[in-house]
């Protein structure tokens, strides 16, 4: 179960793709939920500046990371010291080695000066297997999910972790319905649902207009041997 969530992400609802390449030790690969960040944020790596360039519509590449409870990335801001400010910090999730880091830009900086929200998800394959979904409910109200007959409820900041078998033919059916302010469960979202053996889907679900929800899929397959 994650922790609540702090940023509601504003994305389009688009299956997302990527080849994965998964080296083993501390990585982590990312994604921005509004436009691109070429290389305007950068953190600390074996005593090195590490700029990231991060899309909305794909998963970056593999950066590695130093242990630790935190990631701090920074921008072009100094301080009265000439000191970088951080514009961001992602808590890294423990036990956890591979991470996906979700990037939320600010409208205006926040209390605590940072620029970005910034979620990380454990994205290790001994947690997170191919042939999996992750669903992860970032919105203010609370969901039901239908996933091929697998029916479970997501309250506002939890999450669930399924193996589902790919269907013989054709796609997975899935449905999702809000609850309302007097218990009703209204239908927001049906859809069929491609499925592999080799591919793991996160599943966002975040606030849209009209007290609905969106979905945000982000698809991964596994890399050949």
């Amino acid at each position: 179960m994650h922790p609540r969530i702090n940023c509601y992400l504003l994305a389009l609802s688009l299956p997302l793709i990527a080849s994965a390449n998964l080296p083993n030790g501390r990585y982590f690969q990312a994604i921005s939920t509004a436009g691109s960040i070429k290389n305007d944020l950068w953190y600390q790596s074996a005593s090195r500046q590490t700029p990231i360039y991060v899309s909305q519509t794909v998963r970056s590449s593999d950066y590695s990371y130093d242990e630790g409870s935190s990631i701090t990335f920074y921008g072009d801001r100094i301080n009265d010291k000439g000191e970088p400010v951080a514009e961001a910090i992602a808590q890294i999730p423990s036990n956890a080695s591979r991470l996906l880091l979700i990037f939320s830009p600010l409208v205006e900086t926040n209390a605590q000066g940072f620029n970005y929200n910034v979620y990380a998800l454990r994205d290790d394959t001994n947690q997170f297997a191919f042939g999996s979904f992750q669903f992860i409910n970032a919105s203010s109200q609370t969901v039901a999910i239908d996933l091929q007959g697998n029916q479970f409820i997501l309250k506002r900041g939890s999450s669930n972790n399924l193996a589902v078998k790919p269907p013989e033919r054709g796609d997975l059916s899935i449905k999702v319905a809000v609850e309302n302010e007097v218990g009703q469960w209204l239908s927001n979202y049906t859809n069929g649902w491609s499925h592999r053996s080799n591919l793991r889907t996160i599943v966002f679900i975040v606030d849209g207009r009209n007290d609905r929800v969106k979905i945000l899929r982000y698809r991964q397959t596994e890399p050949r041997e």
